[in-house]
């Protein structure tokens, strides 16, 4: 599944900083509870179920005005991949996100598929608000 669009910013070298780090990337996660180097807990709600799930940033680089991120996040029926790019253009964020994720648990497909988007809304938006607010 993939997921793309672009929000306005109010400055580019602030945004430039903020996506220089991973750290900060993980801090815009929804749900995390710990956090240590690469590797975080956090709390997912898909639908009525609430999972603790493990992740680790595998893979992240910034260069030429772009991040490029691979996140593996594993729970209880729940595997999945976000492999996810964010341009800088002027005063604008440019993403792409692409979801792989394994279901287990029958019938969570179209649950797991919603609460993707709504995750991937969230991070976006936490990552506008801090670069915004500096």
């Amino acid at each position: 599944m993939k997921i793309s669009g672009e929000v306005d910013i109010k400055n580019a070298d602030r945004a430039e900083k903020f996506l220089s780090s991973y750290e900060n990337l993980i801090h815009c996660l929804p749900g995390v509870t710990e956090v240590k180097g690469r590797e975080f807990s956090a709390k997912v709600k898909i639908g009525f179920l609430s999972l603790e799930a493990k992740g680790e940033v595998k893979f992240y680089d910034y260069k030429d005005n772009e991040s490029t991120s691979i996140i593996e996040v594993k729970g209880v029926g729940v595997n999945s991949t976000i492999t996810s790019k964010v341009k800088i253009v002027g005063n604008k964020l440019l993403y792409e996100v692409d979801y792989e994720a394994q279901v287990s648990i029958k019938g969570l497909e179209k649950i797991v598929e919603k609460q993707a988007n709504k995750i991937s809304e969230e991070i976006i938006s936490c990552t506008k608000q801090r670069i915004d607010e500096g």
